[in-house]
């Protein structure tokens, strides 16, 4: 299950012939074997990839996958829109590393939290790599994907949308043919969280949970595993299982109004930077009143919407964003 801020996947929904295209074809999709000349193989959760060696004209079509890319200095051809009024779909974050590219954005201000993949515009965009990490992709739909160009899809041994920022980054490398740059990009980041983490020791051992609000008569509670959640537990916290909200390795679960006692942890973190207004919703609720981490005063909201989404981005280049804002609110409630 996907959700996102804002609202999720289920919470809103419950060519041929192109100049170039037809020279990868054939590269794309192999299971096993050897690298034809000229690429090299990337296993990803679909299988494994021939990609070329250097490609120029890439392709996302994961929700964040364009940050990688830009982080590791590949150049981009098309994007895919996921939420924020940006220019090119690209956060303040990531835009310095944009350079001139102009990517077309292959779904602006359409986004609906399910994979809608514009087979025909991707084509039209002739790339040499299409990339599919932060995203659901069915085996049909990698098929078709790779008809145009060779297909990286999610990484391998995470459930989609569930995969570590660096995971998804050295898969990216790998992709790119820049696997050092992705070490080193990966490095920095963890550097930086170190030292937000080294900063803040009163969070060693204190339990948190990342909960979020999309419609009235429930919370979203999200999993350990959830790369909201897995940044937290890099700077210190442990982030326990909520009302089975890691169940089926998901990211996460709603939980009805009426068991929100159940958020009995030392923290509550509520990422509502797309929807601000909520607070006053939860706030307002009596049972909300009566959960212990309330009623001491240890209730954070992160409403500023470029800190929210720089933590819910969670990729290598939006977490330095975060990271610091992020350990700052949440310090100034762990004293009381």
């Amino acid at each position: 299950m996907f959700v996102a801020t804002p609202p999720s996947r289920r919470q809103l929904l419950r060519g041929a012939g192109l100049i170039g295209a037809a020279a990868f074809a054939a590269a794309c999709g192999i299971e096993g074997g050897a690298a034809e000349p000229g690429t090299r193989t990337v296993d990803h959760l679909r299988g494994t990839t021939a990609v070329p060696d250097d490609p120029q004209r890439i392709v996302t079509v994961g929700f964040s996958d364009q940050d990688p890319v830009l982080a590791l200095g590949g150049t981009l051809v098309g994007v895919t829109d996921w939420y924020g009024d940006y220019e090119f779909a690209t956060w303040p974050w990531a835009q310095p590393k944009l350079g001139e590219q102009r990517p077309a954005v292959l779904n602006k201000g359409k986004f609906t939290g399910t994979p809608e993949y514009r087979y025909e515009e991707i084509a039209a965009l002739r790339p040499n790599l299409i990339l599919g990490l932060y995203t659901e992709m069915n085996s049909e739909q990698y098929e078709r994907l790779s008809r145009i160009a060779p297909t990286v899809g999610p990484p391998v041994g995470h459930k989609e949308f569930t995969a570590p920022w660096d995971v998804a980054t050295r898969l990216v490398g790998d992709a790119l043919g820049r696997r050092g740059d992705a070490d080193r990009a990966i490095a920095g980041v963890n550097e930086k969280v170190a030292q937000a983490r080294g900063a803040h020791p009163e969070f060693a051992g204190r339990t948190a949970v990342v909960v979020e609000r999309f419609q009235p008569g429930s919370t979203f509670v999200r999993s350990p595993g959830d790369p909201r959640s897995r940044l937290l537990t890099e700077l210190g916290f442990t982030v326990p299982e909520v009302a089975g909200s890691g169940s089926g390795g998901n990211d996460g679960t709603n939980l009805p109004d009426e068991r929100m006692a159940e958020l009995d942890q030392d923290v509550l973190v509520w990422n509502i930077g797309s929807t601000p207004a909520v607070r006053t919703e939860i706030e307002g609720l009596p049972i909300y009143r009566t959960v212990p981490a309330v009623r001491a005063g240890r209730s954070v909201f992160i409403d500023d919407p470029l800190v929210s989404a720089a933590w819910t981005w969670g990729t290598v280049l939006s977490i330095p964003t975060a990271v610091d804002a992020l350990a700052s609110s949440i310090a100034r409630v762990m004293t009381r």
